[in-house]
């Protein structure tokens, strides 16, 4: 949709990637013990703040750069996990592999997280017909593909 039909991403999203990460939490709550919950929280930290440090260098293609731009000028304080969805979240699980392997982990919590990052994965997966939507998308006015080439 994005490299191709150069459209791009309505934002902010309406399920942002906070919104995201909260919903995952929530449903976590119910069903864990107390370790698993903190386990669960610095998971889903972890996630957070992960994407706000690697959206604008690793996550975007080079077309929606401009509209990045442009949301950095509109909300400089605001966090880009407040703006940014499930389209660009999910970028970030294809990065991670190799941030994790820089990452000195003992190879128990090594395994601790990647069940945790599965656990995450799969609700997105149970969650995709919400997450995930054609009306996401908006078509990239004339004046905005000048700026992007």
């Amino acid at each position: 949709m994005i490299t191709r039909q150069k459209q791009l991403v309505s934002l902010p999203c309406r399920m942002t990637v906070d919104g995201i990460l909260d919903d995952f939490f929530k449903s976590k709550i119910g069903k864990s013990s107390s370790a698993n919950k903190d386990a669960a929280l610095e998971v889903t930290q972890g996630i957070r703040e992960y994407f706000n440090v690697m959206l604008g260098t690793q996550l975007l293609y080079k077309f929606e750069r401009p509209q990045y731009a442009e949301i950095l000028v509109n909300h400089p304080d605001k966090p880009m996990s407040q703006i940014y969805g499930a389209i660009h979240l999910l970028r970030l699980f294809v990065k991670l592999p190799s941030m994790i392997a820089y990452t000195p982990l003992d190879e128990k919590s090594l395994h601790l997280l990647v069940t945790h990052l599965q656990d995450f994965l799969k609700y997105i997966h149970r969650h995709a017909s919400n997450l995930f939507t054609l009306s996401d998308y908006a078509v990239a006015p004339p004046d905005y593909h000048r700026k992007a080439i």
